[in-house]
């Protein structure tokens, strides 16, 4: 069964550019390799990630591993459903202010296929996608 968490949360320290790249790294390349796909945003001390695989190691990996994660606090859960299809190829993660005109276009394009959230999930997530979107 397909999975996907959609989640925003707060850095709890201030990392240096170095520090948030190899954290991009690191994800793309672990997600990747598990299957999983989806997105990873940060912007002004904030970060947005949507991912998306199989059930039992979306939430795995959500509870007890990005949820304990230090180096974030105050995560709210935007959504977490079981989907019909993989929405994303691959893992891209970055920085909204290099993220590139196609990963916009991929961004905006999901946005318009989040059919099967209800209207006040759909107003909330495309707020919170679009303030990130902003800065590019």
């Amino acid at each position: 069964m397909l999975y996907s968490i959609c989640y925003v949360s707060t850095l709890s320290k201030q990392l240096e550019d170095t520090e948030l790249k190899k954290l991009f790294d690191f994800c793309s390349t672990k997600n990747i390799d598990r299957g999983i796909s989806g997105v990873l945003l940060h912007n002004s001390g904030n970060f947005l990630q949507y991912f998306e695989g199989d059930e039992l190691q979306i939430k795995e990996l959500y509870y007890s591993k990005i949820k304990k994660d230090t180096r974030h606090k105050n995560i709210i859960t935007l959504f977490e459903k079981k989907i019909e299809v993989q929405y994303f190829t691959g893992y891209k993660a970055g920085f909204t202010s290099i993220i590139s005109e196609n990963q916009t276009r991929s961004l905006r394009s999901y946005l318009n296929l989040l059919n099967y959230l209800d209207s006040s999930e759909i107003e909330a997530l495309s707020k919170t996608v679009n303030s990130f979107l902003s800065a590019v």
